[in-house]
């Protein structure tokens, strides 16, 4: 018996770039929740950080679940201040 839905298409090649690209676009828009609730830049790299730290852990040798160097606190940390520099959402 066939399952059609059972068959896998091959992962792309760029598919751990697109998914560190998401990941970063979803820091910048939940930093600019965190602007909106008057939390300070400090507080909002450090609350992201212990996010993404806690997404990845126990952290893998393998690679299969190893935190990217995009999602790095260096890289978390110019995410926030790029984001609090638009002001998001302050007229």
């Amino acid at each position: 018996m066939s399952f059609p839905w059972l068959d896998c298409t091959p992962a792309g090649r760029n598919g751990s770039k697109q998914r560190a690209d998401v990941a970063a676009a979803e820091l910048a828009d939940r930093a600019s929740t965190l602007f909106r609730l008057g939390f300070s830049k400090k507080q909002a790299t450090e609350r992201l950080c212990q996010r993404v730290a806690w997404e990845f852990d126990p952290p893998s040798s393998n690679g299969h679940h190893k935190r990217p160097d995009s999602l790095s606190d260096e890289a978390i940390k110019k995410i926030v201040a790029d984001t609090y520099a638009r002001r998001p959402g302050n007229w």
